[in-house]
């Protein structure tokens, strides 16, 4: 179990493969095995690094409360530490939103990225948008205090699958129901408040390398006219949306998923 410290906290992380750098960066309640279905398609070409973030999996949280200027300064950190001087980044949901900051905190330590299932914010402070999703995840924090991340399960597979897939992938419902209920709650109440307070959208023009935004056609979260707004504001992105599929596109469309992602990175 390889674990750094980073800025206060033990961050866990896995290296396989060989070839150029690429990080893969994991929704909120979500650790490294998000990823199990990809490494196989990717280690032939990529040296991938796969982490938890802060308060997920087997990786610490510090501090009650945290931002994107921290979340960021973790991935540059773990760079740093195994001397990764650039490497391509693929995030979902919140690690999209790690992504964004990255890409215009650091461009230069990115070749090409990756933005699945995210957004760029929820709109201007103190607007009735903005503030229904702070309530949104308020409530949610609540909900996990009180029942503890259990709780959290049934809803948060909801959102993430569609109907149809979870109705036939049990198993696959149980690995993940884990995954959920095994993330800390100061993890999950300090990442939950970051993703509230999300704003990059007016520096969207800012991001200059090659860009794939991928979204499933069923995201109810981060909606396909969502992803496609960031997509529109990146100049020269490419857009695609997954058929059936849900917010875990990477899980639930697993080949499509895989050769989009092979192909933007030039593989295939």
């Amino acid at each position: 179990m390889p674990v750094l410290d980073i800025n206060g906290n033990r961050i866990h992380y896995d290296t396989l493969g060989q070839g150029p750098w690429l990080t893969l960066s994991s929704s909120l309640a979500a650790d490294i095995s998000l990823w199990d279905g990809q490494m196989a398609a990717l280690t032939p070409y990529f040296s991938v690094l796969r982490y938890d973030m802060r308060g997920h999996g087997r990786s610490s949280i510090a501090e009650d409360a945290c931002g994107f200027g921290d979340l960021t300064a973790d991935v540059l950190g773990l760079w740093d530490a195994l001397g990764i001087a650039r490497s391509h980044f693929v995030g979902l949901s919140i690690g999209g939103m790690i992504g964004q900051h990255l890409a215009l905190a650091a461009p230069e330590r990115l070749d090409r990225l990756v933005l699945c299932s995210t957004s760029s914010g929820y709109g201007d402070k103190g607007s009735a948008n903005r503030e229904a999703v702070a309530k949104l995840w308020e409530q949610r924090i609540a909900q996990a205090r009180a029942g503890g991340m259990a709780a959290m399960v049934e809803g948060t597979l909801g959102r993430w699958f569609t109907e149809a897939y979870r109705l036939e992938e049990a198993e696959v419902m149980a690995r993940i129901g884990a995954m959920i209920q095994n993330t800390s709650l100061a993890g999950y109440a300090a990442c939950g408040r970051a993703v509230a307070g999300m704003d990059t959208t007016d520096r969207l023009g800012r991001i200059a390398m090659p860009t794939l935004v991928l979204v499933g056609d069923e995201d109810a979260g981060t909606t396909p006219a969502m992803v496609a707004s960031i997509a529109a504001a990146i100049p020269g992105a490419r857009y695609e949306n997954i058929p059936q599929a849900s917010h875990l596109l990477n899980i639930e469309q697993e080949d499509l998923f895989n050769t989009l992602l092979l192909a933007f990175l030039g593989v295939l």
